[in-house]
Protein backbone atom coordinates (compact mmCIF):
# COMPACT_ATOMS: atom_id res chain seq x y z
CA UNK A 1 0.00 0.00 0.00
CA UNK A 2 2.75 2.34 0.89
CA UNK A 3 4.57 1.88 -2.76
CA UNK A 4 1.28 2.28 -4.55
CA UNK A 5 0.56 5.45 -2.26
CA UNK A 6 4.18 6.95 -3.36
CA UNK A 7 3.90 5.75 -6.67
CA UNK A 8 0.20 7.83 -6.64
CA UNK A 9 2.63 10.63 -5.49
CA UNK A 10 4.92 11.39 -7.73
CA UNK A 11 2.66 10.60 -11.30
CA UNK A 12 3.14 6.94 -11.92
CA UNK A 13 0.80 4.22 -12.10
CA UNK A 14 1.76 0.81 -10.08
CA UNK A 15 2.14 -1.62 -12.68
CA UNK A 16 3.92 0.75 -15.29
CA UNK A 17 7.22 -0.47 -16.48
CA UNK A 18 8.63 2.68 -15.06
CA UNK A 19 7.51 1.59 -11.44
CA UNK A 20 9.75 -1.58 -11.19
CA UNK A 21 12.72 -1.02 -9.64
CA UNK A 22 16.06 -1.50 -11.88
CA UNK A 23 19.46 -1.57 -10.01
CA UNK A 24 21.66 1.11 -11.50
CA UNK A 25 24.83 -0.11 -9.73
CA UNK A 26 25.21 -4.23 -10.32
CA UNK A 27 27.43 -5.83 -7.67
CA UNK A 28 29.04 -9.24 -7.37
CA UNK A 29 29.13 -10.86 -3.84
CA UNK A 30 32.65 -12.86 -3.95
CA UNK A 31 31.70 -15.80 -1.69
CA UNK A 32 34.10 -17.34 1.07
CA UNK A 33 37.04 -14.43 1.28
CA UNK A 34 39.26 -15.52 3.77
CA UNK A 35 41.20 -13.32 6.22
CA UNK A 36 44.63 -13.74 6.63
CA UNK A 37 44.94 -12.35 10.41
CA UNK A 38 42.17 -13.47 11.94
CA UNK A 39 40.88 -16.38 9.67
CA UNK A 40 36.90 -15.36 9.51
CA UNK A 41 35.32 -15.97 6.66
CA UNK A 42 33.08 -13.75 4.63
CA UNK A 43 31.05 -13.08 1.56
CA UNK A 44 32.04 -9.57 0.28
CA UNK A 45 29.59 -7.31 -1.72
CA UNK A 46 32.55 -6.17 -3.92
CA UNK A 47 30.52 -3.15 -4.71
CA UNK A 48 28.60 -2.24 -1.45
CA UNK A 49 30.73 -3.67 1.62
CA UNK A 50 30.39 -1.67 4.01
CA UNK A 51 33.77 -2.46 5.46
CA UNK A 52 35.91 -0.61 2.27
CA UNK A 53 38.43 2.14 2.37
CA UNK A 54 41.67 3.51 1.06
CA UNK A 55 44.97 2.30 1.45
CA UNK A 56 47.36 5.41 1.31
CA UNK A 57 50.38 3.05 1.37
CA UNK A 58 49.21 1.73 -1.87
CA UNK A 59 47.20 4.34 -3.05
CA UNK A 60 44.13 1.71 -3.76
CA UNK A 61 40.66 0.70 -2.73
CA UNK A 62 40.74 -2.11 0.02
CA UNK A 63 38.32 -4.18 2.23
CA UNK A 64 38.49 -4.61 5.44
CA UNK A 65 37.94 -7.71 7.47
CA UNK A 66 35.06 -6.54 9.84
CA UNK A 67 36.46 -8.71 12.83
CA UNK A 68 39.94 -7.52 12.68
CA UNK A 69 40.33 -4.47 11.00
CA UNK A 70 43.12 -5.82 8.68
CA UNK A 71 42.73 -5.18 4.76
CA UNK A 72 42.07 -8.63 2.43
CA UNK A 73 44.51 -9.77 0.31
CA UNK A 74 44.04 -7.79 -2.75
CA UNK A 75 45.81 -10.36 -5.22
CA UNK A 76 43.86 -12.92 -4.38
CA UNK A 77 40.59 -11.15 -4.44
CA UNK A 78 41.81 -10.94 -8.11
CA UNK A 79 42.39 -14.46 -8.52
CA UNK A 80 39.20 -15.21 -6.96
CA UNK A 81 37.42 -12.97 -9.65
CA UNK A 82 39.92 -14.39 -12.84
CA UNK A 83 38.83 -17.42 -11.50
CA UNK A 84 34.98 -16.67 -11.26
CA UNK A 85 34.79 -15.09 -14.86
CA UNK A 86 36.71 -18.38 -16.67
CA UNK A 87 34.38 -20.51 -14.85
CA UNK A 88 31.43 -18.53 -16.16
CA UNK A 89 32.89 -18.37 -19.53
CA UNK A 90 33.18 -21.78 -20.09
CA UNK A 91 29.53 -22.26 -18.89
CA UNK A 92 28.45 -20.41 -21.22
CA UNK A 93 30.28 -22.00 -24.19
CA UNK A 94 29.47 -25.53 -23.03
CA UNK A 95 25.79 -24.77 -21.96
CA UNK A 96 23.19 -26.93 -22.60
CA UNK A 97 20.23 -25.30 -25.12
CA UNK A 98 16.95 -25.48 -24.09
CA UNK A 99 13.52 -25.88 -25.74
CA UNK A 100 11.55 -22.80 -25.43
CA UNK A 101 8.55 -24.77 -25.67
CA UNK A 102 8.28 -27.92 -23.56
CA UNK A 103 11.74 -27.18 -21.39
CA UNK A 104 13.72 -29.87 -22.26
CA UNK A 105 17.32 -30.07 -22.77
CA UNK A 106 18.74 -30.61 -26.35
CA UNK A 107 20.02 -34.63 -26.56
CA UNK A 108 20.29 -34.96 -30.33
CA UNK A 109 23.56 -32.80 -32.15
CA UNK A 110 22.14 -32.75 -35.21
CA UNK A 111 18.20 -31.46 -34.77
CA UNK A 112 17.42 -27.78 -35.37
CA UNK A 113 14.05 -28.42 -33.83
CA UNK A 114 13.13 -29.99 -30.68
CA UNK A 115 10.90 -33.57 -31.19
CA UNK A 116 7.57 -31.26 -29.67
CA UNK A 117 8.73 -29.05 -32.53
CA UNK A 118 9.84 -26.46 -30.61
CA UNK A 119 12.90 -24.34 -31.21
CA UNK A 120 16.49 -24.58 -28.99
CA UNK A 121 17.51 -21.74 -26.70
CA UNK A 122 20.34 -21.25 -24.69
CA UNK A 123 20.19 -20.98 -20.37
CA UNK A 124 22.77 -18.52 -20.24
CA UNK A 125 21.56 -15.89 -23.05
CA UNK A 126 24.96 -13.48 -24.20
CA UNK A 127 23.40 -10.60 -23.17
CA UNK A 128 23.52 -11.68 -19.79
CA UNK A 129 27.26 -12.88 -20.01
CA UNK A 130 27.92 -9.21 -21.05
CA UNK A 131 26.24 -7.50 -18.46
CA UNK A 132 28.04 -9.42 -15.86
CA UNK A 133 31.49 -8.97 -18.04
CA UNK A 134 30.83 -4.89 -17.45
CA UNK A 135 30.16 -5.56 -13.67
CA UNK A 136 33.72 -7.31 -13.42
CA UNK A 137 35.33 -4.38 -15.55
CA UNK A 138 33.91 -1.58 -13.68
CA UNK A 139 35.46 -3.47 -10.51
CA UNK A 140 38.47 -4.07 -11.85
CA UNK A 141 38.69 -0.01 -12.92
CA UNK A 142 37.34 1.14 -9.73
CA UNK A 143 39.76 -1.24 -7.38
CA UNK A 144 42.88 -1.18 -9.82
CA UNK A 145 42.65 -4.39 -11.21
CA UNK A 146 44.62 -4.94 -14.25
CA UNK A 147 44.72 -8.68 -14.73
CA UNK A 148 41.50 -8.60 -14.29
CA UNK A 149 40.35 -5.62 -16.63
CA UNK A 150 42.74 -7.23 -19.07
CA UNK A 151 40.56 -10.53 -19.43
CA UNK A 152 37.63 -8.87 -19.26
CA UNK A 153 38.37 -6.71 -22.05
CA UNK A 154 39.63 -9.19 -23.95
CA UNK A 155 36.54 -11.87 -23.54
CA UNK A 156 34.56 -8.62 -24.59
CA UNK A 157 36.34 -8.19 -27.42
CA UNK A 158 36.19 -11.81 -28.68
CA UNK A 159 32.38 -11.99 -28.02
Amino acid sequence: KLRRDLLKLIGIREFSESAIFKDPCRSFILPNVICESCNSCRDIDLCRDPYTGTDEQIDRPVWYCSLCGSHYNHNLIEQNLIETIQQRSVGVVVQDLVCTKCREVKDTNMSYHCSCAGKFSETISLEEFRDQLVTFRNIAEHFMMPILQEIVDWLMNIN
